[in-house]
């Protein structure tokens, strides 16, 4: 009797009592928005074709011609790499001082300092990921350097920074390594300082697996003949043939259906070859000649200071020159996809309005309300891998409070994929199952 009473209870309030929302752990983010961080613009096509380049005359030449065309200047040298051609034009530079973002990439630091050159940081500007002239203003004095980055392809002011250093007696160098192709006001990023660096690395929008460009945009500053042909240690030119491997291995990793089926279960491990090989290529630093001839300072020795750009390079990037038109389009595409879906959500843009879209490299956000690493794990218990940007401001952890702009930024950007590879469709994807995450 007393069991016959209490069933129908039981019953009544399990039909007025709500369903249980399923766990993060049971939602599974669409296929479609499961996508590789980056894929190369350099498809596998182009690292085929480019293995004709000993029947083409001189590449090289080739690469620099377009490149003259392209950005309407003269003078365009080739380095070993993006941090290389920082070091070397500072290196040759009189200055003794360089006034740069306090968030940037690290290797620009260590490019700096590896050439005995004191670090001047400024802070970011507010709800921005990059310095703007106002705050390069106070530490804008006589005799100084200005480095003033494009970071992820976001244009800074650059002009009025420029302004600012003609002003102040101080040289610019103007840091466009994510942003190339990428204008401001009609001019191309990378021609307004008085030298413009890109990088043609592999996560890079030009990627040739290594290598840099300086563009050199007043003369008078350092000889074009001097920039030429300063290096800060014996270089050699030498086939890539471990980055072209890597290059294949990297095409086939992040094609759609083998990137969810296969690549995406084994990232977990993705730290590991990174760390076991740089424990083979890290060498001794090598003694290098100060430019007073008073000082030594130390120089990786590694390819990224020792190779120098091969034809076979040079192959693979005057083919994706010939497409720059297509790249821009579908890359402002992306970018489009990403500032609809997130209009008027908790997901905050760090684009300016107005500024080019066509060169970024990667989509800048904050989780309003949210802390990123937490959005990150959720994200990735869905089957969809984030990124942040880099995880803490350049200057010393003391300094912090010196910095407010940068040591958020540090604390809460994330980057979302940006690439030709991804279709527009997984874009609006991944933008839409972001906002329900967050």
């Amino acid at each position: 009797m007393g069991t016959g009473t209490h069933e129908p209870a039981k019953a009544n309030a399990a039909a007025i009592l709500p369903k249980p929302v399923p766990t993060l752990r049971e939602f599974c983010a669409p296929r479609e928005a499961r996508i590789a961080f980056n894929r190369p613009e350099a498809r596998t096509s182009d690292l085929l074709s480019a293995l004709a380049y000993p029947f083409h005359p001189d590449p090289l030449a080739a690469l620099r011609n377009s490149m003259q065309s392209f950005f309407g200047r003269d003078h365009i040298f080739f380095a070993p790499s993006g941090q290389c051609a920082i070091a070397q034009l500072v290196a040759m530079l009189p200055q003794k001082e360089v006034v740069m973002p306090a968030y940037m990439c690290y290797q620009v630091r260590h490019a700096i300092a590896a050439v005995g050159k004191k670090i001047i940081y400024v802070d970011l500007a507010k709800n921005g990921v990059n310095s703007m002239a106002a705050q390069f203003e106070e530490a804008a004095k006589p005799g100084r350097i200005l480095l003033a980055a494009h970071l992820y392809g976001v244009p800074t002011d650059i002009e009025a920074i420029c302004d600012l250093a003609k002003r102040r007696d101080c040289v610019t160098i103007e840091d466009a390594v994510p942003a190339f192709s990428g204008r401001q006001k009609g001019r191309l990023l990378g021609t307004i300082a008085d030298f413009g660096v890109f990088s043609f690395h592999h996560s890079k929008r030009m990627s040739a697996f290594s290598g840099a460009m300086v563009v050199a945009n007043n003369s008078r500053v350092i000889s074009t003949s001097t920039l030429d042909a300063f290096r800060l240690m014996k270089t050699k030119r030498e086939f890539p043939l471990t980055d072209l491997i890597f290059g294949f291995v990297q095409n086939i990793g992040t094609a759609p259906w083998i990137y969810r089926n296969l690549t995406l279960p084994l990232l977990p491990l993705r730290e590991v070859l990174p760390t076991i090989l740089h424990r083979f290529q890290s060498k001794a630093g090598t003694a290098v000649e100060g430019t007073g001839g008073e000082k030594q300072f130390s120089i990786p020795n590694n390819r990224f200071f020792s190779r120098e750009v091969h034809a076979y390079q040079a192959e693979i990037l005057l083919r994706m020159m010939n497409r720059m038109t297509g790249i821009r389009d579908h890359i402002s595409g992306l970018v489009r996809v990403y500032q609809e879906r997130f209009q008027n959500t908790s997901i905050e843009s760090l684009v300016p309005d107005g500024c080019d879209t066509g060169a970024f490299m990667r989509f800048p956000v904050m989780f309003a309300g949210r802390e990123r690493d937490e959005v990150m794990s959720r994200a990735a218990r869905t089957g969809v891998q984030l990124k942040s940007g880099w995880r803490g401001t350049l200057s010393e952890e003391s300094e912090a409070s010196r910095f407010p702009n940068a040591t958020l930024i540090a604390k809460r950007l994330t980057v979302l994929p940006l690439y030709t590879g991804l279709t527009l469709e997984s874009a609006d994807s991944l933008a839409r199952t972001l906002v329900k995450i967050a």
